[in-house]
């Protein structure tokens, strides 16, 4: 199969057991073979709950900071080339795309792909009820999560938050504001821990990063790959 992108060796794969806390239908839930699947990857539940845990600081931060995403804003989505992501983010929402029947669909769309398109889950015209344009908000990778309400470390060793360039555009002085109560003990997530608790659930598949893209089709055909496995096992015996 054609490799639109790669940043170096042959990419990594793993297997294991564990489970997963993240959304699923009815249908996977019975499923016996689902259950099957999500037990070749280890770690998806230790992923789910570094994710509740940054979702309880992110919120805190909002509140202390006074800040929040632009309404409707598909910025970063649209700029995919500096969004990132392990295959081992991306595995919660390429086992969601096999059991819904969907894998097949994204995985044409992905083939062949420019590592800067941007994200295939972009909705750029998201409905009203909706406040942004991702159309699996709950199985987004680490970097969509952390963007904007979150740490990084300058030279000097200080935490500095990471706006994005929109909200600083129509905010003046937003970040110098946000870095003041940071550094009054305003508690804060910071990007560094958590990509490295990320990381370290799974290092062969949580180590090394990708295009948001190429990250989700590089889980997909992994999953795809375990499925076939599972089959023919089952023929087997």
């Amino acid at each position: 199969m054609f490799r639109p992108y790669r940043t170096k060796g042959t990419g990594p794969r793993g297997d294991g057991t564990n489970g997963s806390h993240f959304p699923m239908n009815d249908q996977r839930k019975k499923n016996a073979g689902g259950r099957r699947l999500e037990v070749c990857f280890p770690g998806l539940d230790q992923l789910s709950e570094v994710y509740a845990d940054l979702e309880r600081q992110i919120a805190n931060f909002k509140r202390g900071a006074g800040i929040e995403c632009l309404r409707k804003c598909t910025f970063c989505c649209a700029t995919a080339k500096f969004v990132e992501a392990s295959i081992f983010e991306m595995l919660p929402l390429s086992l969601h795309f096999w059991e819904e029947g969907r894998a097949p669909e994204i995985l044409e769309k992905l083939e062949g792909i420019h590592p800067e398109a941007p994200c295939i889950l972009l909705n750029p015209n998201p409905p009203d009820e909706l406040s942004g344009g991702c159309s699996y908000y709950h199985f987004r990778p680490l970097i969509c999560r952390l963007f904007g309400f979150s740490a990084t470390v300058d030279k000097n060793g200080k935490p500095v938050i990471a706006l994005c360039a929109p909200l600083k555009e129509l905010h003046w002085g937003v970040a110098e504001r946000v870095n003041k109560k940071i550094r009054e003990d305003l508690p804060f997530p910071l990007m560094p821990d958590f990509s490295r608790k990320v990381a370290m659930i799974h290092p062969q598949l949580g180590q090394e990063k990708y295009p948001v893209n190429i990250a989700l089709l590089e889980a997909l055909e992994l999953v795809g790959h375990k499925m076939h496995f599972l089959k023919a096992a089952r023929r087997e015996t």
